[in-house]
């Protein structure tokens, strides 16, 4: 039910839903006029100058031409935020909704909850004359919006529930806490470092605003951009600073972003620390079934295929339909400790996908669920399994490449590991970056790439192409 009505309610506000960005972007030319296309660019660059540039794009974008086509991109955010904030707003007398734009969600939640009252407050003075109009228009009694900016104005009223999406820890740039070092993902307790950062991020000043009006008893709904390890951190450490303690376990929520998969969050849901908090604040890195995966096809696949150095090879066709067996899965190791699995589908694809040999039942699961799985063409479901692939010439295709925590896994389980070349910077703050190459069991290469912002990266070719890897170490010291 409330899926359903979340969808009536964006179309009432005008939003589409896209399931790509070629066709979100034909339609955002014939709708805005050139000129208000042009400004509303311009807007969207200034963004980063600063809270009155900041404040002047929401302007904007509460026209009544832009708001449409521009809070279109986010159809898939509010379809899965929504009815998530919904379930733990159950319950709650007032809420106050921090941030709340032109209203899009928080007239749904006065929707949904008749019975509970609910105040918008937002910076964006045009937003909450949008946001007032639309709830007088559909006859909303139970919610009302107030020009508001947190940091400089007084929050009208006490409640006993607080959401805020995307409004305290504003600063999308910023990585957050560092780790020690580049060689491990923990954070040192420095009160000081926490303290500048909450300051400079203003996670800080926000949350003791929010705790002035938050009752005793209440609850604070949060929901920012800290799937970062180094954000999530620094932003739990803020909240535990303020005696806030977790009334369930955070929630990551994966949304569409005009067709591409987006991970969020987490959900948050706290309140003042009870004697014995029942869950506790995590800081560990997320562990993801898919991290470490390489991913390459066609060309690339069946050159990356063909320099694998391959032990125990397994071939096993099926067919996705009953009495096919026009599909082929091979499966085998590398000498790096990496297993493989290979998609042959007769004169029409070649895929490949590499990863630790303990997630290689998950690759084989992938790819065969992948296909057998709905209704549409082969060519999307393949399109799906090998999503986020890079494309380039096959000869500049790496053997293994790996862009995730996934990859110190890899680059410390290396068999026959032999260092070349290193070298490790340090910043006057502490911030480390450490570069490395070197040789491998078979007689590979490979580049290790890490810092104390949980960036990991390792790329492993052959000899043959020893220039290719060497330019990729030369530049990424700054000697070219």
């Amino acid at each position: 039910m409330a899926k359903l009505d979340i969808v009536r309610h964006l179309a009432r506000w005008g939003l589409r839903r896209f399931t790509d960005e070629d066709s979100y972007y034909a339609w955002q030319r014939q709708a805005l006029a050139e000129e208000r296309l042009r400004l509303l660019q311009e807007a969207a660059k200034a963004r980063r100058d600063g809270e009155d540039a900041d404040r002047s794009f929401y302007d904007l974008a509460a026209s009544p031409d832009v708001l449409p086509v521009l809070y279109s991109q986010r159809y898939g955010y509010y379809d899965v935020l929504g009815p998530a904030v919904a379930d733990v707003v159950s319950g709650a007398q007032c809420v106050l909704d921090v941030g709340c734009g032109v209203g899009i969600l928080t007239t749904w939640y006065a929707t949904r909850f008749p019975g509970v009252t609910f105040v918008g407050i937002d910076r964006s003075l045009k937003s909450i004359d949008v946001a007032s109009r639309f709830a007088q228009s559909h006859h909303l009694e139970n919610v009302s919006f107030h020009h508001c900016d947190i940091s400089q104005h007084e929050i009208p009223g006490s409640f006993d529930a607080i959401v805020a999406t995307q409004a305290i820890f504003q600063s999308e740039s910023d990585p957050g806490l560092p780790s020690r070092s580049w060689m491990t993902f923990e954070r040192s307790r420095d009160v000081r470092k926490q303290q500048d950062l909450e300051e400079r991020t203003g996670i800080g000043p926000r949350l003791d605003r929010l705790l002035t009006v938050l009752e005793a008893s209440g609850r604070v709904i949060l929901f920012e951009k800290a799937v970062h390890l180094g954000r999530r951190v620094l932003f739990q450490r803020s909240l535990e600073t303020r005696g806030y303690a977790l009334v369930e376990e955070p929630r990551f929520l994966t949304y569409s972003d005009l067709g591409e998969p987006v991970e969020d969050g987490p959900l948050y849901v706290v309140r003042r620390s009870p004697a014995a908090p029942a869950v506790e604040f995590k800081e560990d890195v997320r562990q993801d079934s898919q991290q470490g995966l390489y991913r390459c096809q066609g060309a690339c696949a069946e050159f990356v295929y063909a320099k694998l150095p391959k032990h125990d090879v397994r071939l096993n066709p099926f067919g996705i339909n009953p009495g096919e067996q026009d599909h082929y899965l091979e499966t085998g190791r590398t000498d790096w400790g990496l297993g493989y699995v290979r998609l042959m589908v007769r004169g029409s694809f070649s895929g490949l996908l590499l990863g630790p040999m303990e997630r290689q039942s998950r690759m084989v699961e992938l790819v065969s669920h992948g296909l057998k799985q709905g209704w549409e063409p082969i060519e999307i479901r393949l399109k799906r399994i090998w999503s986020g692939q890079e494309s380039g010439p096959p000869e500049e295709s790496p053997l293994y490449e790996n862009h995730s925590p996934a990859a110190e896994e890899v680059w410390r389980r290396l068999p026959d590991r032999v260092v070349l070349r290193q070298q490790t910077d340090e910043e006057a703050d502490g911030r480390q970056r450490h570069i490395e190459c070197g040789r491998c069991a078979g007689d590979f290469l490979y580049l290790y790439w890490a810092n104390t912002f949980d960036q990991r990266q390792i790329v492993i070719m052959d000899r043959e192409r020893r220039a290719l890897l060497e330019t990729y170490y030369s530049e990424a010291i700054g000697e070219r």
